[in-house]
């Protein structure tokens, strides 16, 4: 299974959720006892470097020992929920000059995703309630790095040709997938051209083992 990290999400969460509450609770015991007992206001700021020292530690480690994947096209990129996991996959990409009556600077690249709430990793006890997923980040990437967005108006264009029947933030219930369809504009000469599919805020930018941490390897989906 590729996913968006390299560490369980669970164990990822709560270690997060647990630092974050941990450095609360010292920073009240801190202001406490500077009014209290002044002198041992220096053993919680102590507690506070040490506690946000090793997170910052196991960030690195989790990071540094992690490295770039692709998956293959039709196969599955997952992100990890407490509770189930959302997949994008590329279901089909075609490449054109223009959409419509709108012509591409360089070429679009019609970009198929399949978004499916997998079913099989869902809690016993969360039931058929639809899910509405965060929309990820599209990005197209070459092999010299250069990044694509995008393209407002080759979107606007294939939209107005074939209408909009699906967004990324649609929800779903177990089981369910759908299909939404994306316009790049990408320079002619670009070679090797992957997609990313993520996110980068907060609070996955802090989370052990998510590809959104700083020098995190990314998971990026084959167009071909």
């Amino acid at each position: 299974m590729y996913t968006n990290g390299n560490f369980e999400s669970h164990l990822a969460a709560l270690l997060f959720l647990g630092t974050l509450g941990l450095v609360v609770l010292l920073a009240v015991a801190t202001v406490v006892l500077f009014f209290w007992r002044r002198a041992w206001v220096r053993h919680p700021l102590l507690a506070i470097a040490v506690l946000l020292a090793g997170y910052g530690l196991l960030l690195a480690v989790f990071s540094l020992t992690s490295y770039d994947r692709t998956v293959a096209r039709g196969d599955e990129k997952f992100f990890c929920a407490l509770d189930c996991h959302i997949a994008y996959s590329v279901h089909d990409v075609e490449r054109t000059k223009s959409i419509g009556d709108t012509t591409a600077h360089g070429e679009f690249y019609v970009v198929t995703i399949r978004t499916h709430f997998d079913q099989r990793t869902i809690a016993p006890w969360r039931g058929d309630s639809p899910l509405r997923p965060d929309p990820p980040s599209l990005i197209l990437i070459d092999g010299n790095g250069r990044q694509y967005p995008v393209s407002e108006a080759g979107q606007k264009a294939w939209e107005a040709v074939h209408g909009k029947p699906h967004t990324l933030g649609d929800g779903l219930r177990p089981g369910e997938s759908y299909d939404t369809t994306w316009a790049f504009d990408i320079p002619a000469e670009a070679q090797s051209v992957r997609m990313f599919a993520g996110w980068y805020g907060f609070p996955s930018q802090v989370l052990i083992g998510d590809e959104a941490s700083l020098g995190h390897g990314k998971t990026y989906l084959n167009l071909w």
